[in-house]
């Protein structure tokens, strides 16, 4: 295809032409006039890969393959692909460069394309193009499951032990209620005795008390606040407290639903300290690549680190497709440095693995040529207008966009993308975050038992507990007036209570003469 096309690449062909000493006028020229170049690669998916043909045979495909095809059509030149004798990049050894850069040296080859990284030694042997890319180096990593909480997300705003203390406090302040009720006697209204038998009722009864509580933790309230002075302590502290849990709950879980699409997984680390610092993770990268070099030659302490764990766990893996499947079996205790290309790929190939951690050692993939070659000036000028007209990102977007149906491939996103409340961090609320409103709460707890035991008196304890005052209906002749609260219970006549006992002596005598009169 190529060929066909090149008659529109006139000018630059003639220009080539006359570097070779070949120069034609324009009517003279055919596709055997062409040159034709050797290109030396290595097979690395998306760049370079070899494809079977069904009827036999095998032909190269890849984006450094349709790359080339732009590039030569523009230029005007055909080229045929040779693999790398040692399947390598190239690194210095020495006994010379190894790999494409090597064949680059020796004249083996005329043109090096792949997933070739420009550095300062390789410059110094070849001629780079203009960058046709850049990258990054990070870690593909094992993807970790997501645990889907269904109805669990509404117990998350709250840890485990506050949940606990919640519902100890819900049991403690009930009761707390129920004591009040029974024996401070602000608490007992006369009623008739068509409504209780003694003439008297108490409306915080055991279920009465725990209903109070438990309606107001939905700011519903009860039929009847207290009436004493420990019971309206009780329940000030008592909505103070669930005041400050209902409002804690309701910020905490708008926060983890805004973020639950964006919530990183649990990972077992989180930078390349932890590796450094983890002994059940191995860290591997490619053999006799530009990264292998990068960690080597690298002033970083943390890298420098890793670079002598790997050193000694001789964690290097000979191609990418042999470090994807110690990566998918490793169960996460196996991770690998690789350019994000590369893993980016991978990952949209691989829905089980995914990008993760800091980019460093950024870098550009380029065109290498033989030191001196006059085909330089003519691949920069082609890649440059590629660049310019766009073709290059959606040559890009057809082998890594859409390499596959993978999504959430980039372990980095889960955190950056979002609003600035995704971006931070997300935790439950503990029982220390609430330090003050269950100081409070029990200080309120305390408070009511002081009121109750010093200063209302309970008489009643003195005799026999649980036994509710008497209430009979009074005699005499002035009736009291009715209270508000006695209308409010429906009562319907006046009553005269009986003393409790253990009160006054001198009050029940004068009383007991008056109705032996009476008799």
């Amino acid at each position: 295809m190529a060929r066909e096309k090149c008659y529109l690449g006139i000018a630059s062909l003639n220009v080539l032409l006359l570097f070779f000493g070949q120069g034609l006028k324009t009517e003279y020229i055919t596709p055997a006039t062409i040159p034709k170049f050797t290109v030396t690669t290595v097979e690395q998916e998306p760049f370079i890969m070899r494809e079977l043909e069904p009827k036999g045979g095998a032909r190269y495909v890849g984006f450094v393959k349709d790359l080339l095809d732009v590039v030569a059509e523009k230029v005007g030149f055909s080229y045929s692909f040779k693999i790398a004798s040692d399947n390598q990049y190239g690194t210095e050894s020495p006994i010379g460069w190894t790999g494409m850069i090597g064949e680059l040296v020796r004249k083996e080859a005329d043109i090096a394309a792949g997933a070739l990284t420009v550095t300062v030694p390789r410059e110094e042997a070849v001629d780079f193009t203009k960058p046709f890319m850049t990258t990054a180096v990070n870690l593909l990593v094992k993807k970790p499951e997501r645990i889907d909480l269904g109805l669990g997300y509404l117990v998350r705003p709250f840890s485990t032990e506050f949940w606990i203390l919640l519902l100890i406090s819900i049991i403690i302040v009930g009761f707390i209620f129920f004591l009040i009720g029974r024996f401070s006697p602000y608490e007992w209204i006369k009623v008739g005795e068509d409504r209780d038998q003694r003439g008297a009722r108490n409306a915080f009864s055991l279920r009465n008390s725990y209903l109070f509580v438990l309606s107001s933790l939905t700011w519903q309230g009860f039929r009847e606040p207290p009436r004493s002075i420990s019971g309206r302590l009780m329940a000030a502290f008592w909505w103070i407290f669930v005041l400050f849990t209902l409002v804690a709950y309701t910020a905490n879980l708008t926060a983890f639903l805004l973020a639950r699409p964006e919530q990183m997984p649990l990972m077992p680390f989180k930078s390349y300290e932890d590796l450094v610092e983890s002994n059940e993770i191995s860290v591997g990268a490619l053999a006799f690549g530009s990264t292998q070099q990068a960690l080597r030659q690298s002033r970083d302490s943390t890298l420098q680190n890793l670079w002598n764990k790997m050193s000694r766990q001789n964690s290097w893996v000979n191609s990418y497709e042999e470090g994807l499947q110690r990566v998918k079996k490793s169960d996460g205790k196996f991770v690998l440095f690789s350019e994000s290309s590369t893993a980016e790929y991978l990952a949209r190939k691989n829905c089980d693995v995914m990008l993760y951690g800091d980019n460093i050692f950024h870098r550009s993939y380029g065109l290498a040529v033989q030191k001196g070659s006059h085909l330089a000036p003519l691949l920069n000028k082609a890649i440059l207008e590629l660049r310019e007209s766009g073709e290059l990102d959606l040559l890009r977007q057809r082998w890594w966009r859409f390499a596959g149906e993978c999504s959430d491939i980039d372990g980095r996103m889960y955190t950056q993308k979002g609003g600035s409340l995704s971006s931070l961090p997300i935790y439950p609320v503990t029982l220390r975050d609430m330090a003050v409103a269950v100081l409070l709460l029990f200080l309120g707890i305390i408070a009511a038992i002081v009121f109750l035991g010093k200063i209302e008196k309970p008489k009643v304890l003195d005799k026999k507990i649980f036994r509710a005052p008497k209430f009979t209906k009074g005699k005499s002749k002035a009736a009291p007036a009715t209270t508000s609260t006695d209308v409010e219970a429906g009562v319907s006549e006046p009553l005269s209570e009986e003393p409790l006992e253990g009160t006054s002596g001198e009050a029940a005598s004068a009383e007991g003469v008056e109705e032996a009169k009476e008799a």
